[in-house]
Formats: C-alpha cells, structure tokens, sequence
C-alpha cells in the first residue's frame, strides 16, 4: 500500500503526539494522593518552604506530615504545594543539596507574642483554644527565620476561680504550634501561669515557688492593679509563673503583651 505525502505526514503527526505523551507520562510529578501513608516525603511549597516528613494524613485543604521531632506533626497547605518528592536514603547531589538552607531555632529562643484571644481564670476551661500574633521577626544569622505576623496557636492548660483554690485564681496557657509560609510547624514552648495576689505578698511568692518547682528570678516591683509583680520560672525547663495583683481573677485580654520561650530546638528548611 503506498501512502501519499499528507497521509505520511498524518502518521508522523500521531506518531509525535504518542511520544510526546510517552515522555510526559514518564516524567510526571507523582501526585501525593497516589503516595501511601507513611511514606517518607519532601513538600515544596511556592514561598520555598521545605517540608520533610512521612504523610500522615492528605486532605483537600492540608497535607500533614508526621514531623522529624517525636510526637510532633507539620501541615502545610494543600493549594500552596508546588512539588513533592519521595525522600530517597541516598544523599542529596550537591548542587541540590547547595539550594537548600537549613536553620535550627535553638531551645531557650524568647518569641514576643501578642495576645489576639481573651481568657479569665472564672470563664475560661482546659483545651480552649488561645491565639497569637509573633510582634517581632526570629533572626538567625541575620536571616529572617520567622518573619513577624506569624500566628501562634495553642490552648488553656488550667483555669480555676477564685473560689476554688483557697481563694486565689489561677489561670494557664501553652501555645503549641506556629504558622507562617503556608506551614504549620508544632513547637514545644514553656507553659505560662498566672496566680492572683494573695493577702500578702510573701503568701503568692510562696505560690509562685511551688507552682514553679523552681527558684524565684524575677524581683518583685510594685505596680498597679492588673500589672504583672513578678516571675518564676521553673528548673529544667518549667513553668513561666506570674504573681499578679488582677484582683479576684485573672483576666487576660487580646492584646496582652507575652514573653514565651520554646523547650526545643524548630528546624526550618527553605530554599
């Protein structure tokens, strides 16, 4: 059978298209709902966030990653992912090794967080949610690691009236993640308590030291009513206590200025 030249072209024509397919098929990025959970995975997003993890859970708003502390997890938005990756056990080439900038926020890091929830020791309940906003930037070698804005989230550790805990109120809090770069990272941080004032000042420094299982480092100052008088911090790690003169209860408001120190190093990974 003789084929004439648009018939050859025709064929040379699909002949492309089938290859070109052929290619694309080969070289297509795997979709991270086709990997199984618990497969070990490199997430890019589009502000260049590096993520490294096993998959966890794959929903349509968010990727969570089983993160590479014990016991902690990273999620990362589903519609900001620009590549991801199985992480292979051989070692990165160079050169893409050479793109990556790794960064560890050491332990004992101070974050200035302001307030943007309200809680009080007589309304407030275990497990409710507490939120944050970063007011200052973490430089690393004068890299912005965490850029101000960043919100924090957490929760309401304990909360008791004034009626219940031999007439002082108690109140406390812990943030537990943080989010920024379409990444939320779950961070270890110092729990934060507050004791009202008892009838002397003696009485809630005695508080503040057992509450504390520590020594006292902050001095005491006077102020007015509602302003912090003191702080404790427990050994090893403990408990941020403040003494305060709040009156019956203690009552945060949004916009409360706060001090929280993480208990573990956050590695954090961009290109």
């Amino acid at each position: 059978m003789r084929l004439n030249k648009a018939s050859l072209g025709t064929v040379a024509l699909i002949a492309v298209i089938l290859m070109s397919s052929f290619t694309l098929a080969c070289t297509r990025a795997e979709a991270i709902e086709e990997i199984p959970a618990g497969t070990e995975v490199t997430v890019v997003t589009e502000e260049g966030s590096l993520v490294r993890g096993k998959i966890a859970t794959v929903n349509p708003e968010v990727v969570t990653l089983i993160g590479e502390r014990p016991n902690t997890t990273t999620q990362v938005s589903r519609k900001r992912i620009t590549e991801v990756k199985r992480t292979s056990a051989a070692p990165e080439e160079p050169a893409a090794a050479a793109r990556v900038r790794t960064v560890t926020i050491p332990d004992n890091t101070v974050l200035d967080v302001t307030l943007d929830s309200a809680h009080a020791s007589d309304t407030s309940g275990a497990e409710e949610a507490v939120r944050g906003t970063l007011d200052s930037p973490v430089v690393i070698d004068e890299v912005t690691v965490i850029p101000s804005g960043s919100i924090l989230t957490g929760h309401v550790t304990g909360a008791q009236g004034s009626g219940k805990v031999k007439g002082r109120a108690e109140l406390g809090l812990r943030f537990t993640s943080i989010a920024f770069r379409s990444v939320t990272y779950d961070i270890a941080t110092k729990p934060l308590y507050w004791v009202a004032e008892g009838t002397k000042k003696d009485d809630a420094v005695k508080i503040g030291v057992g509450a504390a299982a520590g020594a006292i480092i902050g001095a005491i100052a006077g102020g007015k009513k509602g302003a912090a008088i003191g702080t404790a911090v427990g050994a090893g790690g403990g408990t941020a206590v403040v003494l305060a003169t709040d009156g019956e209860e203690i009552r945060l408001s949004a916009g409360r200025k706060l001090k929280v120190s993480l208990t573990d190093p956050l590695v954090i990974r961009s290109r």
